[in-house]
């Protein structure tokens, strides 16, 4: 075997010493080591709410879909219509011509504002909201297609209610301060678009108070994230005649006839007390209110698309107020998020062609493949577990479907039409697309093909009714992947969120889904008690986070996500480690052995500051930990960082070992 010992004999780069701040103690803070020094030299901008070095990854791939997104727009003239390029170009290009947008004023939403006005009676209330669902605004219903949890090789409808416009229930509910500062905050913003949109004080004020009484009453029936978590929860499956007697004051026949889906057989209802308040609020609300709310709805989505004044009244309120954001993104970039946003595999395919190598598909395939073979090891050598629960385990492990950088089979978004001046009605119509798509599925068999994620996105997911880890292309590249790399790196970084989404197979939501992603109990009682203890463990530690005095995080939201943290990094380090045997070790590069290297750039990778606004926000919306706790929460449950660092017990980053939370 031979040793490489020395940077000489492999002059590679690794991790970015230069962002390290050695005069930080790694084995107090692992964040603040890793990019204390990063941060110092590049303060957070001003459209930034969270910044990070993967968030300066994402702004640059942002960069490359500009170019893609130019060269179309110049070209668009000399495609085909409905062709990926000519779709982009005008996308965007409308998007681009701020000076038209600006000079439409209201008028891209004046002839549906008059069909709301012109609504006369309940049947014609759902006749509207069924509209607005084709433009994908739930006002407040939401009819979707889902997987059948007990026969998942069909698709069958799913009915959701939205219609909120602030991040969550509590924010209706709760008298805290910063609950009733942003309600306060909403009001004041809510009556900013019913002015811009035409109506005096007095109106505004009336408009503003009609519409969050309706919002506050769906609220009230709306369950918690904490509960919504719970898969069981949300399994509600009935009858088109069960719908209808449960909300009878709707028109479901002209929803269900006028979105072109089938009443035979059942349907799945995720909210059934949620359903029932809806149908209270059509019964007792007056028709002049509820045109009021869908009016609401309507300029609240559309406002990012209008003139300015619209634009900045709703980022003043969403970035702003919200998440701390000081300045609005510049103008070509909001037009790449939302080109990619509503055509996102028209633009991706280029963007593939471009900057996804085929030797870095591979070499990430590799990677996950060994990720995943390690969570078996992992599974056989649980002593908590007995031998029918790990037959089961290691069956869904083996059915795991892994889809790296792109769709076998693209869209073609058939049915677009995109005129380069006219950039509200552009997004309507992908929007109206997406729904058709989406809703297309119903009745049919589960199309494995399909995508839930654009290929330039920079992240991943696991689908556990679909039981695939699907990795784009955007996630592909330096400083988390590059193909010519280190492994300590790749495995470090994108290698452990690989090992995260794999994780989620097995966290305490995946573990309800048997491997053909059905929802089901495959544990024996008894191990399934040992995996709730373990799980708890986690609960317990991150409850113990706080974000600001008096606010830390809830662990039961965020549980899943701090597993998956916890399983990706376990899983993703041994990974590493048995893919050098026999190779020999990778070199120690600026003084960092390798499993310092692999530690660095999961804490690169990771770590993340936030803004105030944005972490009193996310303790109460996101399932994912603030990017410090990503940090420091998973590696000071392992001894391997300890060992690597050097650190002691009493340390920071050292959980004393009865206190240390393992599962995988």
């Amino acid at each position: 075997m031979i040793t490489v010992t020395a940077v000489s004999q492999a002059p590679m780069r690794g991790v970015a010493a230069e962002n390290i701040d050695r005069s930080a103690n790694a084995c107090s803070d692992f964040d603040a080591y890793a990019n204390g020094a990063w941060r110092a030299a590049h303060p957070m901008p001003a459209i930034q709410t969270v910044w990070a070095v993967r968030t300066v990854t994402q702004d640059e791939t942002r960069a490359r879909l500009r170019v893609i997104a130019e060269e179309d727009a110049a070209k668009a003239s000399t495609l085909a219509k409905g062709s990926p390029g000519r779709l982009t170009g005008d996308f965007y290009g409308a998007c681009m011509d701020q000076g038209k947008v600006n000079a439409l004023g209201l008028k891209p939403v004046e002839g549906e504002l008059k069909r709301i006005d012109g609504i006369k009676d309940a049947k014609g209330l759902s006749a509207e909201i069924i509209r607005l669902q084709e433009m994908a605004i739930d006002a407040p219903v939401r009819l979707q297609s889902t997987q059948d949890l007990h026969d998942p090789k069909q698709v069958i409808a799913e009915l959701n209610l939205g219609g909120l416009g602030l991040p969550d229930r509590d924010y209706y509910l709760r008298e805290e301060p910063r609950f009733k500062d942003a309600r306060d905050k909403y009001l004041e913003y809510m009556s900013t678009i019913f002015t811009l949109a035409g109506a005096k004080d007095v109106d505004a004020a009336s408009a503003v108070a009609a519409v969050m009484k309706i919002e506050t009453a769906l609220a009230q029936a709306r369950l918690s994230r904490v509960a919504l978590r719970d898969p069981k929860v949300q399994d509600n499956p009935m009858t088109f005649a069960s719908l209808k007697a449960l909300a009878p004051h709707f028109d479901w026949d002209a929803e269900f006839k006028l979105l072109g889906v089938t009443t035979t057989g059942h349907m799945n209802v995720s909210q059934p007390k949620q359903v029932a308040a809806f149908d209270t609020l059509i019964g007792e609300t007056s028709i002049g209110n509820w045109k009021l709310y869908l009016r609401w709805q309507l300029l609240n989505v559309s406002a990012r698309y209008l003139s300015t004044p619209f634009e900045e009244a709703r980022f003043g309120f969403y970035d702003t107020t919200l998440t701390g954001a000081k300045e609005q993104r510049p103008r070509w970039q909001r037009c790449v998020i939302a080109t990619d946003g509503n055509l996102g595999e028209a633009l991706g395919h280029e963007y593939v062609d471009r900057y996804l190598p085929p030797e870095a598909k591979a070499r990430a395939r590799t990677m996950a493949v060994n990720i995943v073979n390690e969570l078996k090891i992992s599974i056989e050598s649980r002593d908590w577990m007995t031998a029918p629960t790990k037959a089961k385990a290691l069956e869904k492990v083996d059915a795991l479907t892994i889809k790296v950088g792109y769709p076998d089979k693209w869209k073609d978004y058939s049915g677009v039409s995109v005129e380069h001046g006219a950039y509200l009605e552009n997004v309507m119509s992908a929007r109206r697309y997406a729904v058709r798509d989406d809703l297309g599925q119903i009745g049919k068999p589960v199309d494995h093909g399909r995508w839930g994620m654009t290929p330039p996105t920079m992240n991943a997911y696991y689908d556990p009714s679909m039981n695939e880890v699907v990795v784009p292309a955007g996630y592909l590249q330096p400083p988390g992947f590059d193909p010519q790399g280190l492994d300590a790196i790749n495995y470090g970084a994108v290698g452990v969120s690989i090992g995260h989404e794999i994780s989620h197979g097995v966290d305490d939501e995946g573990a309800q889904f048997a491997a053909d992603g059905r929802l089901e109990k495959w544990w024996t009682d008894a191990d399934y008690k040992q995996f709730e203890a373990r799980t708890g463990c986690t609960t317990k530690q991150y409850d113990g986070y706080f974000v600001e005095p008096g606010l830390h995080l809830q662990g039961k939201l965020v549980t899943g996500e701090a597993l998956g943290d916890l399983g990706g990094v376990n899983l993703a380090f041994r990974a590493y480690e048995r893919s050098r045997v026999g190779k020999g070790p990778e070199p120690t590069v600026d003084g960092f052995t390798p499993e310092q290297q692999f530690f660095l750039a999961e804490g690169q990778w990771r770590g993340a500051l936030a803004r105030p606004e944005w972490l009193r926000v996310s303790t109460s919306t996101d399932p994912h930990p603030p990017g410090k706790f990503r940090v420091l929460g998973p590696l000071s449950n392992m001894p391997e960082f300890e060992r690597a660092f050097s650190c002691k017990a009493g340390d920071a980053m050292v959980r004393p070992e009865s206190e240390r939370c393992v599962l995988w």
